[in-house]
């Protein structure tokens, strides 16, 4: 949701220019539904358009007639789709200019028609007849001149945000109809195998977090705002668990599961962590519900056996089922912040690592859906030892949920994109990296997680990552003269 300048994109050195096309995993009438309400929030109107994968908006008007050079600019949006739930949107800033002449002030009144007809004149229709012996027509199709565009990579770059930066839709316990169950897997590929994997001899953290041990002490509260549905991020929290409790502190983390799964979690973090030991943690409902969100999936159940594991290295390491699928919106985080300061009370020196959507770990109040909404680190903000990081990444693919425009809910792979003030290259070290903050701020620091990909839900068992470069797409058509950008 990041307000990006719609101003015509110049054209930099090829180095900078896109070397592939951006796959959105999005059916194409839906990102042209997104398109088409990003350009009317901006004030444009739309033609209709024989083609249902193209829109084309009006020509903009000038702010008065005259007999003066004149440019009228306008978009044409053209979809591509590569498959039922993937596609491709090019967006074209088309201009037009028409040449007044300055000496023909007595002549007003027919130039204000003709550039009044210009404006009105669409490029798609047809061909002006010069048979027709008719002065205004053959002065129209004089005027009606070539038309240049070239992609606007602004608004492209604005589409991308809004589809692929938007949080997960969270599903709880009765705002969603329920299908019928898919069969879990059981195959022997299926379980994790940590529990016959003997303990590395460096010890159970083979990898550091730049920046944590800065951060740690007794008593911290670390919340860790994410995009679910990756493998990425349940992997560098676990880092941070590991670094943390390899300090010698009681380290509690919390997974936005359902406080009802808190007894399976508890047995299994007690069990060897066996085929059997893993069907029965997934035996809750919330495992094996239709709609996943990405709160269960694969990597999350491996992080919790990874905890597992830690503790069976002998660290002090626990795990809180915390949330509620009983309760919506602010009241929801009204509980799950109640969890949290409870705990703190009765064990003030034990460090919470709190995993939770993006959405409930902002320290202002207010959501583009819901402006009084209060989210759960607003709640706990009288904590003075309270740290909000939000997760930095690359650009890549995740797991999620989203309502289709037809407001059914779809889950699936969906892109990952990150607003700028949290995006960062692939292929860094995981590290934390505090902000100066005057307050009014959503979070207070960064933990790199690198190039996020789709985990699974766990019920799905390992499955084959999809390939995270673009798949090759043709080039646009000539459309008027346009040059590809």
């Amino acid at each position: 949701m990041i307000s990006v300048s719609c101003a015509h994109s110049k054209r930099g050195p090829e180095a900078e220019l896109p070397k592939y096309e951006h796959v959105f995993q999005k059916p194409v009438a839906e990102a042209l539904v997104a398109t088409r309400l990003l350009l009317e929030e901006r004030g444009y109107t739309f033609e209709d358009t024989e083609d249902p994968n193209q829109l084309v908006t009006t020509w903009s008007e000038p702010e008065r007639a005259s007999t003066l050079n004149t440019t009228y600019t306008r978009y044409l949006v053209t979809g591509i789709a590569l498959s039922p739930r993937q596609s491709v949107v090019r967006i074209f800033r088309m201009t037009q200019q028409t040449t007044g002449n300055d000496s023909e002030w007595k002549k007003l009144w027919w130039k204000v028609y003709l550039e009044r007809a210009e404006q009105q004149s669409s490029p798609f229709a047809k061909e002006v007849d010069f048979s027709i012996d008719d002065a205004g027509t053959k002065r129209l199709s004089m005027l009606r001149g070539a038309q240049h565009g070239t992609r606007d990579m602004d608004l492209e770059q604005a589409l991308t945000l809004r589809l692929e930066s938007a949080p997960s839709v969270e599903l709880l316990a009765g705002n969603a109809a329920e299908e019928k169950r898919p069969a879990a897997v059981r195959a022997p590929e299926f379980y994790l195998e940590r529990w016959q994997e003997e303990l590395p001899a460096q010890g159970p953290c083979t990898t550091s977090v730049r920046g944590l041990p800065e951060l740690l002490h007794p008593g911290l509260t670390l919340l860790v705002g994410e995009q679910l549905g990756s493998n990425e991020v349940p992997e560098v929290v676990g880092h941070v668990v590991c670094q943390a409790a390899q300090t010698g502190l009681a380290v509690v983390l919390g997974l936005s599961i359902p406080a009802t799964e808190q007894a399976r979690v508890d047995a299994y973090l007690s069990s060897p962590g066996a085929p059997a030991d893993q069907d029965a943690l997934l035996e809750g409902r919330f495992w094996t519900r239709t709609y996943q969100d990405g709160r269960s999936s694969r990597a999350v159940m491996d992080l919790i056996d990874r905890m597992r594991a830690l503790r069976a290295a002998g660290l002090r390491v626990t795990v809180v089922a915390y949330d509620t699928e009983v309760i919506n919106g602010s009241k929801r985080d009204v509980v799950l912040a109640q969890v949290w300061t409870k705990r703190r009370a009765a064990k003030p020196d034990e460090v919470q690592v709190v995993l939770a959507g993006n959405t409930h770990t902002q320290l202002e109040k207010g959501t583009q859906w819901d402006p009084a909404f209060t989210p759960m680190a607003h709640l706990m903000k009288e904590n003075r030892s309270l740290v909000v990081l939000e997760m930095s990444y690359a650009q890549g693919t995740r797991w999620g949920c989203d309502l289709n425009r037809d407001s059914k809910l779809v889950c699936g792979l969906v892109g990952a994109t990150p607003a700028p003030a949290v995006a960062a290259p692939a292929g860094l070290s995981p590290y934390i990296q505090m902000r100066q903050t005057s307050g009014g701020e959503s979070f207070q620091g960064l933990l790199y997680a690198g190039q996020l990909t789709a985990s699974m839900p766990a019920i799905l068992g390992p499955q084959a990552q999809p390939a995270t470069a673009a798949p090759s797409v043709p080039p646009p058509r000539a459309l008027g003269g346009f040059p590809r950008r």
